[in-house]
């Protein structure tokens, strides 16, 4: 088997997560919708709304008064634990990585992704529907997408370190 010095793996992921992130900077709603979709699906059932999918704006939610366009798809979520979570693997892992695992990791982060907008947009919506003074300011949305993002990033990083440290010890154990 082919191994590829550590640091090359870095670097090579580190490329790959600029080049996707150049690309999702020049996307438009309708090209996230792969995103937006199954968070919109899980919005629409947990807050019970219906929405329509307008391409040039996003999922409009006419009763709850809201869009879910671009900025609520999680790409830059997606792409951002996508590489920490290959930094992990890397960083962690005994054995070369398999590029089955690497390739594995974006398609684990979707799933991840699409919870953590659905609970941010959910949240969103609770906040705003409590806020006693109107609509809610601008920061105020801003600053609670940043804290369950964090949250959730910090939290699966941890999750993903002891998973690795438990499978890495048990191989350990068996050898």
């Amino acid at each position: 088997m082919l191994s590829f010095p550590r640091w090359l793996l870095f670097t090579a992921a580190l490329a790959v997560f600029l080049m996707a992130k150049l690309l999702y900077a020049h996307a438009s709603t309708a090209d996230v919708r792969f995103l937006l979709a199954p968070t919109n699906a899980l919005v629409s059932l947990l807050l019970n709304s219906a929405s329509e999918f307008e391409p040039a704006r996003g999922y409009v939610h006419a009763g709850l008064r809201i869009v879910i366009d671009k900025s609520c798809a999680g790409g830059n979520f997606w792409l951002l634990s996508w590489l920490l979570f290959t930094f992990d693997y890397l960083h962690q892992s005994i054995r070369p990585p398999r590029a089955a695992v690497l390739l594995a990791l974006p398609a684990a982060n979707l799933g991840l992704t699409v919870l953590v907008n659905t609970a941010r947009i959910v949240g969103a919506v609770a906040v705003a529907q409590a806020w006693p003074f109107g609509a809610p300011p601008a920061w105020l949305h801003e600053a609670q997408g940043a804290l369950v993002y964090l949250f959730f990033l910090v939290v699966s990083h941890f999750g993903l370190l002891f998973l690795l440290s438990n499978s890495s010890s048990s191989r350990a154990h068996v050898a």
